[in-house]
């Protein structure tokens, strides 16, 4: 493994700011632009983790010796069955190359009900550079974007709740 692959405990997201496993580690001296940059940071790291889950889980989902799947990803994740099979839904709708970088996953999950790749795409690129936040993406689509999520027919192994 190389040492760009060897993960860290701490990350500096701006002088005076690191983030740690269990959250931020603040200095009393920090500046208010560094304190920017940080929370800037943070939501980047907060946007590409979605990301990395969903991607992880369509990586394992696409190599069957990965084991039993969902009851594997709920144990080792401890997200729940809607987290993981959204996240899978997103990232197989918005492979790495057709993500657009400057707007979030939540975003991505607006738009992810418009079947058209081409409109998405114009779509989230107009939210980028009119600065939307997801609700106003929303709302600049009529009628109002409804999640197209998989229907999956599941058991979950330890309990034997059953789901769709």
């Amino acid at each position: 493994m190389t040492d760009a692959l060897v993960p860290h405990r701490e990350v500096v997201l701006a002088p005076g700011v690191v983030l740690t496993p269990t959250g931020a580690m603040i200095s009393d001296d920090v500046s208010l632009e560094n304190w920017g940059r940080a929370l800037k940071a943070c939501q980047s790291v907060a946007n590409a983790t979605a990301w990395a889950l969903g991607d992880l889980l369509v990586f394992a989902d696409d190599h069957p010796g990965f084991g039993e799947r969902y009851s594997q990803y709920l144990d080792l994740t401890g997200k729940s069955y809607s987290t993981i099979t959204k996240a899978i839904y997103l990232s197989r709708q918005f492979p790495p190359a057709e993500r657009v970088e400057g707007v979030s996953w939540s975003h991505h999950a607006e738009a992810a009900a418009i079947k058209d790749k081409q409109e998405r795409h114009t779509l989230l690129h107009q939210a980028k550079e009119e600065g939307w936040t997801r609700e106003q993406m929303r709302e600049s689509r009529t009628p109002p974007v409804v999640i197209d999520t998989p229907v999956h027919d599941h058991t979950c192994p330890k309990c034997g709740h059953q789901w769709s």
